[in-house]
């Protein structure tokens, strides 16, 4: 059980983007220990995760800019659209990012490096992010914790209080002011935590069967970590308050994450033989 806590920070905004380029890092080293794992070439490979980031950050900032709700009103109030795509190309500027926007961006990334540069691993560059990917999101919920968005639904018993400073309080004295006590919010569901958590065993699942290198299915790495945060996405939103761009009774989230277990439960359809192939030789080894 959670206790109900009051967060303080010394330096509020530094917390977030101190936590996302922790995550990039992580990212990287993760991509480049993968490759060396699967004896890719480092030296025609390794630019290969910073296409994934750059596009990642971009495209990230492009959704928080035009598909996030209020958000997006608030940018386009105060800056023309031009100036805004502009500013989305500088990898280093401090809008907000929204994730499902960067795990795209990432994937075409990879598939614009890959094609450039006519490689021919795309199979196995898609697998090292999906694992690295899982990773970063679960690293990047720890920034939204401290930032104090991503927030949840009011709850005594596995609540967290934050404090004047974070956005949770600055959002909900605006929308629901009855939600804020004295100089704190109400104990909140700590919904980024339980993305962490989810992501990260996300991560050691995938990287336990990568290492194992039993499993030869084209993309399998790819489909089942789209599968997997998929799920665990669409649920959690569930249990989330704060302001996102809603599409009729679910967030665009959900309508992504629905798309991306869609996707991926068509591939695993479509290759079940072959993947249970695959599982049989590894329990048979």
């Amino acid at each position: 059980m959670l206790k109900q806590i009051f967060l303080v920070y010394q330096n509020y905004r530094g917390d977030f983007f101190s936590m996302q380029n922790i995550a990039l890092a992580a990212y990287f080293v993760t991509f480049i220990i993968l490759l060396k794992i699967r004896s890719l070439k480092l030296l025609k490979s390794w630019f290969m995760p910073l296409f994934a980031m750059y596009f990642g950050l971009l495209i990230g900032t492009l959704f928080s800019i035009f598909l996030d709700g209020t958000v997006s009103d608030q940018y386009l109030a105060k800056y023309s659209v031009s100036s805004l795509i502009l500013q989305a190309f500088n990898p280093l500027n401090s809008r907000g990012k929204v994730m499902f926007g960067g795990y795209l961006g990432s994937i075409f990334g990879i598939w614009f490096a890959n094609y450039i540069f006519k490689r021919k691993s795309l199979s196995e560059f898609l697998n090292i992010s999906a694992i690295s990917s899982s990773l970063f999101f679960a690293i990047w919920r720890i920034g939204c914790f401290l930032d104090g968005c991503c927030y949840g639904i009011p709850n005594e018993t596995f609540g967290v209080s934050f404090p004047q400073r974070s956005l949770a309080f600055r959002e909900l004295k605006k929308n629901f002011p009855d939600l804020i006590v004295g100089s704190s919010t109400v104990p909140l569901l700590p919904t980024q935590l339980f993305s962490f958590v989810y992501g990260f065993i996300i991560f050691l699942f995938l990287l336990i069967f990568f290492c194992k290198d039993k499993i030869r299915c084209p993309y399998f790495y790819f489909f089942a970590q789209m599968l997997l945060y998929g799920i665990g996405r669409f649920i959690i939103e569930f249990f989330r308050i704060d302001p996102r761009e809603l599409w009729g009774y679910l967030s665009m989230s959900q309508w992504i994450a629905l798309m991306m277990v869609g996707v991926s439960s068509f591939f695993f359809i479509k290759n079940r033989k072959e993947i249970a192939k695959s599982f049989k030789n590894e329990t048979n080894n």
